[in-house]
């Protein structure tokens, strides 16, 4: 009977086994591929424009220009009441390139104005050195490579004085381009330091170009953490207005062309009553919540342009592998609830004289009935701790020969693969705690189901005919 038992506890150990192990495979793959969408940016940042087209039947429709949603104040009030999303950051962008100098270093930047109540919460924990936007008009913040953006233009041109002057050919192929080596602008720190940002328009005066340049002092009072995200690398952050004012100094500039069309593009300026945001960006909350944040957003007549759109595809798609893999893997588990089953009732053909005689002395059929469930619950429960022990032993395995084969480097799902080199390695296959803690209670549970028939039989036995088998 013991031998019985534990060849009947080896099978659900087999059976818990594979199972874990497959489920593990597809959820290692899933976030593998999940990983390297991420390479593209954020997950739980997407920018939100308004839907201009939907696909109905196969057919791409346009949406009425009236119905079309406007990028203003009240979207902003309406984004921000979606459960999911943490944070709304509207954003409205100058329309000219901008140059910042620091001391001597200079480079030309993303001017980006955001709204500085809004994007607290949005901006706050990205910040890595200094502090975030008061609302002060003469505050910035710069994106975390833009000390590598500004170069030292009179250090260079003194440089290529040099190489002019004296050095041969062989001399110049030993220096190092100035623009390479940049130790120097890689620990250039650009917090707490007052700065200029200089923009310039070009007018016309009888025909002739003319240009202006605008300067405005500025203090760098923080520094984002470095992001993924290559169109934001060289970005620097004001508060709107000051984008605002400067987008319709330049706009000016642009009018005086013509006359008859700055007098036109005045007019319509004049009868736009709201100021519109370029985009909106929305943070969520975390991963989880991306797709009914995205469902919700189209609902509401707006389009979303992140790669977290390919999230229900991924999704749905190892949705499937699971299914298939987790019910190939069942079939060991069912023949082992078979198992279950024969070793209970062959323990009720060898103990019916023990049944009997716990009846006469008093048992209930209650209790009998328990005493078979519990021993066959626990034949499952040891047999679903034993595999999944057995189960960790084959995905520990599994990872080790995927990294040390480059399986991981050529499974990037299309998606493509790189990634912080910093960051935790990506796995082949992981066992989340909740897969544990679900494998060691249907275990139990299969073995609970698979003693109900046994049980009740036992339970049914004559307590006289039990007493007289043999």
């Amino acid at each position: 009977m013991k031998l019985r038992t534990a060849l009947t506890s080896v099978g659900v150990m087999i059976g818990t086994a594979a199972i874990v192990a497959m489920m593990a495979l597809s959820l290692g793959l899933k976030e593998s591929a999940v990983k390297s969408l991420e390479n593209f940016g954020n997950l739980t940042e997407m920018d939100v424009e308004p839907l201009r087209w939907y696909e109905e039947n196969g057919e791409w429709i346009d949406v009425p220009e009236d119905k079309v949603k406007k990028l203003n104040m009240q979207a902003v009030q309406e984004l921000k009441k979606i459960p999911g999303i943490q944070a709304v950051m509207p954003i409205k962008e100058l329309r000219e390139q901008a140059k910042l100098k620091v001391g001597r270093r200079e480079g030309y930047v993303q001017l980006i104005g955001v709204d500085v109540n809004e994007s607290a919460a949005y901006r706050k924990n990205d910040i890595e050195k200094g502090n975030y936007l008061t609302g002060a008009p003469q505050e910035i913040v710069v994106a975390f490579d833009v000390s590598r953006e500004l170069r030292d233009v009179e250090k260079e041109k003194r440089e290529e004085r040099r190489r002019k002057a004296g050095a041969g050919r062989h001399e110049m192929s030993q220096m190092p381009p100035p623009d390479i080596g940049g130790g120097e602008a890689l620990a250039f720190n650009l917090v707490d330091r007052a700065g200029t940002l200089i923009l310039s328009r070009e007018y016309r005066i009888d025909d002739e170009p003319k240009y202006e340049k605008k300067e405005l002092r500025v203090k760098v009072v923080g520094q984002l953490k470095k992001s993924e995200e290559r169109n934001s690398s060289a970005a620097v952050y004001v508060p709107i207005n000051v984008v605002k004012e400067l987008n319709e100094w330049v706009t000016r500039s642009r009018g005086d062309e013509v006359e008859e069309g700055a007098s036109r593009r005045s007019r319509d300026k004049a009868k736009k009553e709201t100021f519109e945001f370029d985009r909106i960006t929305v943070k969520v909350e975390s991963r989880e919540k991306v797709e009914g944040v995205v469902q919700a957003l189209k609902e509401k007549g707006f389009e979303v342009w992140s790669p977290a759109r390919e999230l229900e595809t991924i999704n749905n798609f190892f949705f499937v592998i699971q299914m298939v893999l987790g019910g190939i893997a069942a079939i060991s588990l069912l023949v082992a609830t078979i198992g279950i089953v024969n070793t209970m009732i062959m323990s009720i053909l060898e103990r019916t004289k023990e049944i009997g005689i716990m009846k006469v002395i008093g048992a209930t059929v209650l209790n009998i009935r328990w005493l078979f469930l519990m021993e066959s619950g626990f034949i499952g429960l040891i047999g679903g701790l034993a595999g999944l022990g057995m189960a960790w032993g084959a995905v520990e395995l599994v990872n080790y020969f995927g990294a040390s084969g480059g399986l991981l480097d050529s499974l990037n799902m299309g998606y493509g693969g790189g990634g912080d080199p910093e960051a935790e390695p990506t796995k082949l296959a992981v066992i989340p705690s909740w897969l544990a803690l679900f494998a060691i209670g249907f275990s139990f549970i299969i073995g609970v189901l698979a003693g109900i028939f046994p049980a009740i039989r036992a339970s049914r036995l004559s307590a006289l005919q039990a007493i007289r088998s043999e």
